[in-house]
């Protein structure tokens, strides 16, 4: 499988094509609404050619995972965070390593940080890819990905260099 620099247009793409293909095939729980959040990304220190930031954002508004270069206008929040970090958390769900650098000021979020913490609000496929939850019902969200479907997480991983 070929793999692509996270946020590239060509990963954007295939991101794009992971969630058509997941929401398709019902690998997305049918009986969770996401929580609508609008947010604006700000990534730093981004590996490619003449570009030393990249605007993107992620879009639940409508219902389902919208992800794409570029930003909102009206955002609900917006987010500045170096690309090493927003690769850990939006790829590898890794929510210790975003709360470090939360803490240690290389995020910084401008809004409304509820709408954007909620896990029902889709933002963050790979959060809490150590195990299910205890008691699954009680946490919906777009990471409680169906056990017959496709793992939407894991196929980020997968085409991300």
């Amino acid at each position: 499988m070929a793999k692509y620099p996270f946020l590239s247009e060509e990963w954007v793409t295939q991101a794009r094509l992971i969630y058509t293909q997941a929401e398709a095939a019902q690998a997305l729980a049918r009986d969770v609404t996401l929580v609508p959040v609008r947010v604006n990304l700000l990534v730093t220190d981004v590996p490619f050619p003449d570009c030393s930031a990249l605007d993107a954002h992620v879009d639940t508004s409508s219902g389902r995972v919208a992800i794409d270069t570029g930003h909102l206008p009206e955002p609900d929040v917006t987010v500045s965070l170096d690309y090493a970090t927003a690769r850990a958390l939006f790829v590898s769900g890794d929510v210790q390593a975003a709360l470090q650098a939360f803490l240690a000021g290389r995020i910084k979020v401008d809004g409304d940080l509820t709408k954007l913490l909620d896990p029902r609000s889709g933002v963050w496929p790979a959060a809490g890819r150590a195990g299910p939850p205890a008691n699954p019902a009680s946490q919906p969200g777009l990471g409680s990905v169906a056990p017959q479907g496709l793992d939407v997480a894991a196929r980020l991983q997968e085409i991300t260099e």
